[in-house]
Protein backbone atom coordinates (compact mmCIF):
# COMPACT_ATOMS: atom_id res chain seq x y z
CA UNK A 1 0.00 0.00 0.00
CA UNK A 2 3.09 2.24 0.86
CA UNK A 3 4.65 1.79 -2.37
CA UNK A 4 1.36 2.95 -4.39
CA UNK A 5 1.00 6.06 -2.68
CA UNK A 6 4.34 6.73 -3.68
CA UNK A 7 4.03 5.93 -6.86
CA UNK A 8 0.63 8.35 -6.85
CA UNK A 9 2.90 11.13 -5.18
CA UNK A 10 5.13 10.97 -7.74
CA UNK A 11 3.15 11.01 -10.66
CA UNK A 12 1.58 13.75 -9.64
CA UNK A 13 4.50 16.17 -9.09
CA UNK A 14 5.64 15.30 -12.64
CA UNK A 15 2.67 15.82 -14.10
CA UNK A 16 2.83 19.47 -12.29
CA UNK A 17 6.12 20.08 -13.35
CA UNK A 18 5.77 19.10 -16.87
CA UNK A 19 2.60 21.58 -16.95
CA UNK A 20 5.02 23.95 -15.57
CA UNK A 21 7.46 23.37 -17.67
CA UNK A 22 5.18 23.74 -20.75
CA UNK A 23 3.20 27.06 -19.69
CA UNK A 24 6.50 28.71 -19.23
CA UNK A 25 7.91 27.48 -22.51
CA UNK A 26 4.87 28.79 -24.02
CA UNK A 27 4.93 32.31 -22.19
CA UNK A 28 8.65 32.76 -22.47
CA UNK A 29 10.88 34.80 -25.15
CA UNK A 30 14.23 33.47 -26.06
CA UNK A 31 17.10 34.83 -28.12
CA UNK A 32 20.79 34.33 -29.10
CA UNK A 33 23.56 34.56 -31.16
CA UNK A 34 24.40 31.81 -33.17
CA UNK A 35 27.15 33.42 -35.19
CA UNK A 36 28.77 36.61 -35.85
CA UNK A 37 31.46 37.59 -37.95
CA UNK A 38 32.93 41.18 -39.34
CA UNK A 39 33.80 40.46 -42.84
CA UNK A 40 35.89 43.32 -45.29
CA UNK A 41 34.10 44.44 -47.68
CA UNK A 42 34.63 47.22 -49.98
CA UNK A 43 37.58 48.71 -47.36
CA UNK A 44 34.72 48.79 -44.94
CA UNK A 45 34.33 46.16 -41.90
CA UNK A 46 30.76 44.72 -42.43
CA UNK A 47 28.91 42.58 -39.81
CA UNK A 48 27.09 38.77 -40.68
CA UNK A 49 25.26 37.47 -37.82
CA UNK A 50 22.78 34.94 -37.50
CA UNK A 51 20.66 34.86 -34.49
CA UNK A 52 17.72 32.81 -32.89
CA UNK A 53 14.61 34.77 -31.95
CA UNK A 54 11.32 32.83 -30.52
CA UNK A 55 8.38 34.94 -29.07
CA UNK A 56 6.47 34.25 -26.60
CA UNK A 57 2.42 34.39 -26.43
CA UNK A 58 2.65 37.95 -25.07
CA UNK A 59 4.39 39.31 -28.30
CA UNK A 60 2.37 37.58 -30.63
CA UNK A 61 -0.57 38.52 -29.06
CA UNK A 62 0.55 42.19 -29.28
CA UNK A 63 2.11 41.88 -33.23
CA UNK A 64 -1.68 40.50 -34.30
CA UNK A 65 -3.52 43.45 -32.70
CA UNK A 66 -1.46 46.05 -34.60
CA UNK A 67 1.16 46.99 -31.51
CA UNK A 68 4.78 47.75 -33.39
CA UNK A 69 7.81 45.74 -31.76
CA UNK A 70 11.26 47.71 -32.22
CA UNK A 71 14.02 45.72 -31.94
CA UNK A 72 17.42 47.10 -31.60
CA UNK A 73 20.79 45.65 -32.00
CA UNK A 74 24.06 46.89 -30.87
CA UNK A 75 28.13 46.25 -31.99
CA UNK A 76 30.70 47.11 -30.55
CA UNK A 77 34.61 46.92 -31.46
CA UNK A 78 37.45 47.53 -28.75
CA UNK A 79 41.07 47.35 -28.51
CA UNK A 80 41.82 45.94 -25.55
CA UNK A 81 44.39 47.64 -23.55
CA UNK A 82 46.55 45.51 -21.26
CA UNK A 83 47.26 48.16 -18.63
CA UNK A 84 44.69 50.86 -18.87
CA UNK A 85 40.72 50.16 -19.56
CA UNK A 86 40.01 48.94 -23.01
CA UNK A 87 39.51 51.44 -26.08
CA UNK A 88 36.04 51.34 -27.60
CA UNK A 89 36.85 51.52 -31.31
CA UNK A 90 33.19 51.37 -32.38
CA UNK A 91 29.94 51.29 -31.43
CA UNK A 92 26.92 51.26 -33.56
CA UNK A 93 22.91 50.79 -33.09
CA UNK A 94 20.45 49.71 -35.06
CA UNK A 95 16.85 49.49 -34.80
CA UNK A 96 14.41 47.14 -36.53
CA UNK A 97 10.54 47.66 -36.45
CA UNK A 98 8.44 44.34 -36.62
CA UNK A 99 4.53 44.50 -37.00
CA UNK A 100 1.76 43.03 -38.48
CA UNK A 101 -0.61 45.08 -41.73
CA UNK A 102 -3.75 43.64 -41.02
CA UNK A 103 -5.48 44.54 -44.56
CA UNK A 104 -2.47 42.88 -46.31
CA UNK A 105 -2.38 39.93 -43.86
CA UNK A 106 1.55 40.72 -43.90
CA UNK A 107 4.53 41.10 -41.15
CA UNK A 108 6.61 43.82 -41.81
CA UNK A 109 10.23 44.53 -41.23
CA UNK A 110 10.87 48.32 -41.55
CA UNK A 111 15.22 49.02 -41.43
CA UNK A 112 16.62 52.03 -41.85
CA UNK A 113 16.55 52.33 -45.95
CA UNK A 114 14.25 49.73 -46.48
CA UNK A 115 11.05 47.46 -45.74
CA UNK A 116 10.21 44.07 -46.19
CA UNK A 117 6.75 41.88 -45.96
CA UNK A 118 5.90 38.23 -45.23
CA UNK A 119 3.52 35.78 -45.81
CA UNK A 120 4.14 34.44 -41.82
CA UNK A 121 5.42 35.63 -38.03
CA UNK A 122 8.46 32.38 -38.48
CA UNK A 123 9.83 33.93 -41.99
CA UNK A 124 10.00 38.01 -40.38
CA UNK A 125 11.48 36.15 -37.26
CA UNK A 126 13.65 34.20 -39.37
CA UNK A 127 14.83 37.64 -41.60
CA UNK A 128 14.86 39.53 -37.82
CA UNK A 129 18.13 37.24 -36.66
CA UNK A 130 19.90 37.51 -40.08
CA UNK A 131 22.10 40.38 -40.02
CA UNK A 132 23.86 40.70 -43.40
CA UNK A 133 26.44 43.60 -44.33
CA UNK A 134 25.91 45.42 -41.98
CA UNK A 135 28.39 48.49 -42.60
CA UNK A 136 30.28 49.36 -39.12
CA UNK A 137 33.09 51.27 -40.05
CA UNK A 138 36.29 52.13 -42.50
CA UNK A 139 39.26 49.62 -42.89
CA UNK A 140 41.94 51.70 -41.72
CA UNK A 141 39.88 52.13 -38.33
CA UNK A 142 41.36 49.16 -37.78
CA UNK A 143 45.35 49.10 -36.89
CA UNK A 144 46.97 45.89 -38.47
CA UNK A 145 48.15 43.49 -36.53
CA UNK A 146 46.81 44.26 -33.67
CA UNK A 147 43.59 42.39 -31.74
CA UNK A 148 40.52 43.51 -31.48
CA UNK A 149 37.12 42.20 -29.77
CA UNK A 150 33.75 42.65 -31.20
CA UNK A 151 30.57 42.05 -29.29
CA UNK A 152 26.91 41.68 -30.75
CA UNK A 153 23.68 42.50 -28.67
CA UNK A 154 19.49 42.52 -29.35
CA UNK A 155 17.27 43.19 -27.78
CA UNK A 156 13.25 44.50 -27.67
CA UNK A 157 13.07 48.36 -26.99
CA UNK A 158 10.02 48.51 -24.82
CA UNK A 159 10.74 52.14 -24.58
CA UNK A 160 8.89 52.42 -28.24
CA UNK A 161 6.01 50.38 -26.89
CA UNK A 162 2.18 52.36 -26.19
CA UNK A 163 3.00 54.34 -22.92
CA UNK A 164 -0.03 51.54 -21.58
CA UNK A 165 2.03 49.03 -22.37
CA UNK A 166 5.70 49.92 -21.51
CA UNK A 167 3.70 49.90 -17.88
CA UNK A 168 2.85 46.21 -18.04
CA UNK A 169 6.16 45.40 -19.33
CA UNK A 170 8.07 46.80 -16.72
CA UNK A 171 9.60 43.74 -14.73
CA UNK A 172 7.56 41.65 -16.66
CA UNK A 173 9.36 38.55 -18.18
CA UNK A 174 6.67 38.03 -21.39
CA UNK A 175 7.82 41.61 -22.49
CA UNK A 176 11.35 40.59 -22.44
CA UNK A 177 13.91 39.59 -24.98
CA UNK A 178 17.12 40.16 -25.04
CA UNK A 179 20.54 37.62 -26.68
CA UNK A 180 23.44 37.44 -24.16
CA UNK A 181 26.09 39.79 -25.04
CA UNK A 182 28.30 37.44 -28.04
CA UNK A 183 31.64 38.38 -27.97
CA UNK A 184 34.69 36.59 -30.44
CA UNK A 185 38.06 38.21 -31.68
CA UNK A 186 38.74 39.84 -35.12
CA UNK A 187 40.46 38.19 -37.52
CA UNK A 188 42.80 38.90 -40.13
CA UNK A 189 43.56 42.73 -39.07
CA UNK A 190 46.54 42.57 -41.14
CA UNK A 191 45.56 43.31 -44.66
Amino acid sequence: MRFYKNIKYYSALFFLLTMTALALAANNNHAHVKSAELVLREDTWALDADLDIHFGRALEEALSKGIALTFLYECQIIKPMKYWFDDEVVTERRAVTLNYHALTKQYLLNYPQQQKGFDSLAEARRELGLIRDWRLTPHATLEKNQPYQAALKMHLDTSKLPKALQLDALGESDWELVTPTFSWWVKDTQR
